[in-house]
């Protein structure tokens, strides 16, 4: 299994920096303002549609934020264990992560198997709720 060394900090430096731009910009308001073009003034009542397309979008646009913020801030632990030297180990149990895990996932905090034990235990508690609230019986 290849390794992290110090070596590769600037290269993944960059990688999460890039990623922490692109969130960022993600989580920017665009700032624009919405225009009515010619004969909005006649379509004063929008149809059912195009309620319906708004509301689905602002939804998407929602998740598409909260995903933004929560990756972000990986990104940032991720760059944090950069400068202290302390990036990637494991901080479950550890042991290093493998090289292409981090390449792939720059801001991963866990090796694969402690990763799969948080997954584990998010899907447990997931069911919990699930079934404490009713929304999990058939």
């Amino acid at each position: 299994m290849d390794t992290y060394t110090r070596t590769l900090a600037p290269r993944f430096a960059q990688l999460l920096a890039q990623r922490e731009s692109e969130l960022r910009a993600v989580l920017r308001p665009t700032g624009e303002v919405a225009v009515q073009g010619p004969g909005a003034q006649e379509r004063e009542v929008l149809d059912f549609k195009d309620m319906a397309v708004e509301e689905t979008q602002s939804v998407v646009d929602e998740a598409k934020a909260e995903h933004a913020l929560e990756e972000l801030e990986l990104v940032l632990a991720a760059r944090r264990r950069l400068a202290d030297q302390s990036y990637g180990e494991c901080l479950d149990c550890g042991e290093p992560i493998d090289l292409r895990r981090l390449m792939a996932m720059p801001a991963t905090a866990f090796c694969t198997a402690c990763q799969g034990v948080h997954e584990h235990g998010r899907a447990i508690e997931a069911r919990r709720f699930a079934n404490h609230t009713g929304k999990g019986r058939p």
